[in-house]
């Protein structure tokens, strides 16, 4: 137990190290990009990002089943299956490389089409071709990274990263102002995630010297049965997630121009930046929820998945109001007023992040739980529901940007938010399910309408970025208080027992 909670610590805090250094770095890469570049090359590299992650659907999470496969193997040291398990692996990547170089060579030929209006932003077959290369590139070498997180070694592989992420975006940023050129840029970058690669290959190789070896075994039959069926459920998901958050900029681009693609990633790029950051908190307790499933009783598991809940929505909440009140004060000084988008449309963007990041304690009890077949229908709908309210409203309405906010938004509220704690429900907990919803209820209706009315009340105070920040986080914790005080009186199950913010953090996941 103290070596698995050792590990994860060590694990966890590199990740969100890497993660909190790697997000600084891109806000002044993005800034001097747009400085130097300008905004249509911002439209354009999101455009090029969401393609790519739909492109990027032929990988189908079987990084993910082959991970969770090598556990078992890894701690029976059966060498054998191991070394089967990685050429799996292997060949599986290769798959993917060669599909995505097909895919992209076929969708470049649409590239102008997916672009609204006019721009001036050089050869986009090129450029295309350069962020192309950098995606392939990313499969060739990189599935050796899998063995060292299935091995509790996942710090080497953010370590890894963030040297050579830190070396890539200093040169970009140089060679940004010594050359002005988008292309040296996507060559800089595809040159690195190579070294990355190479680097990561060479530390699993001596971390784990047989994987050199002749591979003399096939994979376990029963191990290939759980792969078909949870990549299966996989793929729903991957369809859910590829066409909810892979399509907003391909949409936006094609309805109203490079421009504004430009505009929404400055905020997508803050956005996604802090919720990667504290999804590496949230997410290092998976192994300690897995453990509970097997030795912790019924009624135990039911009180943590509360505790657990209570603990995610307090971060969310927090979060998501001191953005809500910081965001144009931070957009001004960043990239410029023109940049700062309507108080309607920035609520909506931070009533969606809450949203989203209320799922995290479900999202990691099914991880945990291996729930990946029973959400296959969810991921589908979740998607068709997005993609046809976001079409809808930008293309028979004047909302723009709000449009894919919307879709985003409602499907969240309208699938996500009773289907993934139904699946927890059905699969794992003995709970009632209507408790849950009562207490999901509470803290988001709770929660918007705090965000909601002090967003609007502080939008017309003035202030430095420094005072400004020293306000927004005054207000947040009076604010985060008062979250606290409501919904742990109308809210959290009297059945269970509820935890001081200290207590959640040092007991929640103690064995009882």
């Amino acid at each position: 137990m103290g070596t698995r909670r050792k590990a994860s610590i060590i694990n966890s805090s590199s990740a969100i190290i890497g993660q909190f250094l790697s997000m600084v770095l891109s806000f002044i890469s993005r800034t001097i990009f747009i400085r130097v570049l300008g905004e249509q090359y911002l439209g354009l590299n999101g455009l090029f990002t969401n393609l790519l992650n739909i492109l990027s659907f032929a990988e189908l999470g079987i990084g993910t089943a082959i991970v969770v496969s090598l556990y078992k193997p890894l701690n029976e040291n059966n060498i054998g299956q191991v070394k089967a398990l990685m050429l799996l692996y292997k060949k599986c990547y290769y798959a993917v490389a060669v599909m995505l170089v097909a895919g992209g060579s076929c969708v470049s030929i649409f590239l102008p089409k997916l672009i609204a209006g006019s721009y001036n932003v050089g050869n986009i077959y090129l450029a295309f071709g350069l962020y192309l290369l950098n995606s392939v590139l990313s499969y060739l070498w990189s599935y050796k990274r899998s063995i060292l997180i299935a091995n509790q070694e996942g710090y080497i592989n953010s370590l890894n990263q963030l040297f050579f992420n830190v070396i890539m975006q200093v040169l970009q940023i140089v060679f940004l102002f010594m050359f002005k050129s988008y292309y040296i840029y996507l060559i800089i970058q595809a040159s690195f995630t190579l070294l990355s690669n190479l680097q990561i290959s060479r530390l699993a190789n001596r971390h784990f010297s047989y994987l050199t070896d002749q591979v003399t075994e096939k994979v376990n039959p029963k191990t290939l049965k759980y792969l078909r069926k949870n990549i299966v459920g996989m793929i729903a998901s991957k369809i859910g997630e590829v066409i909810v958050y892979g399509t907003d900029n391909l949409l936006l681009s094609s309805f109203l121009g490079l421009a504004a693609v430009g505009q929404y990633s400055n905020y997508t790029l803050i956005v996604n930046g802090v919720g990667s950051v504290i999804n590496q908190g949230f997410s290092a307790v998976t192994a300690s929820i897995g453990n509970l499933r097997v030795s912790g009783s019924q009624e135990r598991q039911n009180e943590v998945f509360f505790q657990y809940s209570q603990l995610v929505s307090y971060v969310s909440f927090f979060i998501s109001i001191a953005m809500a009140l910081f965001f144009p004060s931070f957009i001004q000084f960043w990239v410029g007023k023109r940049f700062i988008l309507s108080p309607t449309l920035s609520f909506l963007i931070v009533f969606n992040f809450f949203v989203s990041s209320l799922r995290y304690s479900n999202l990691n009890f099914m991880s945990a739980y291996g729930t990946y077949w029973e959400m296959r229908y969810k991921s589908i709908l979740e998607a068709l529901v997005n993609f046809v309210i976001s079409i809808v409203l930008i293309k028979y309405t004047t909302w723009g940007i709000s449009a894919v906010v919307i879709g985003t938004l409602l499907a969240n509220l309208t699938i996500n938010a009773w289907w993934e704690p139904l699946i927890i429900f059905q699969s794992a907990l003995t709970a009632s399910f209507k408790s849950y919803i009562r207490f999901y209820a509470i803290n988001l209706v709770i929660g918007v309408t705090i965000i909601g009315i002090m967003q609007y009340a502080y939008q017309r105070v003035q202030l430095n970025l420094i005072l400004s920040g020293i306000v927004c986080l005054m207000i947040s914790c009076i604010c985060l208080l008062i979250f606290h005080l409501i919904t742990i009186s109308f809210a959290f199950p009297k059945k269970y027992s509820y935890l001081s913010f200290a207590s959640v953090l040092s007991k929640m996941f103690h064995d009882k």
